[in-house]
């Protein structure tokens, strides 16, 4: 009995192990979240954060969009851009382009979105949106 729960144990604790990153593995990953960190304050330096929104209108306006980490920033104009914080989008190649595929006119939350690659179109990923949060720069 044992030696069959020890046989059965062995495999799964070496997967876990197999699995662990490792220090510089860590290491990279901190400081990749912290280089993320330092744009996102840049990017909205000056703006000032609202209320979470559900959704936000798609076929009204066109949104400048761009990737940090896992946060899309949909930039309306030079007062409002939107942030949202995606679950799955890490990291996405420069060049990607996020399509969304909806028989509505808004982008909410939940909402499944993919990247393609913008030369081959190829899909290189998928992720789901979070809560839309608007910043706004004060009026002068």
């Amino acid at each position: 009995m044992r030696l069959t729960l020890f046989a059965t144990l062995l495999p799964i604790a070496f997967g876990v192990v197999g699995c662990a990153e490792t220090p510089r593995q860590k290491a990279a990953s901190i400081d990749r979240e912290t280089a993320d960190a330092l744009k996102l304050a840049q990017a909205l330096q000056g703006y000032s954060p609202g209320p979470a929104e559900e959704c936000i209108p798609q076929l009204l306006r066109r949104y400048q969009t761009s990737s940090i980490g896992k946060t899309i920033l949909y930039r309306v104009d030079n007062r409002l851009i939107y942030r949202n914080d995606t679950t799955g989008c890490q990291q996405m190649p420069f060049g990607d382009i996020l399509v969304s595929q909806n028989p509505g006119p808004q982008l909410c939350r939940g909402q499944i979105i993919t990247t393609i690659d913008g030369i081959s179109r190829v899909q290189t990923g998928s992720c789901s949106l979070g809560a839309f949060i608007p910043y706004r720069k004060p009026k002068p």
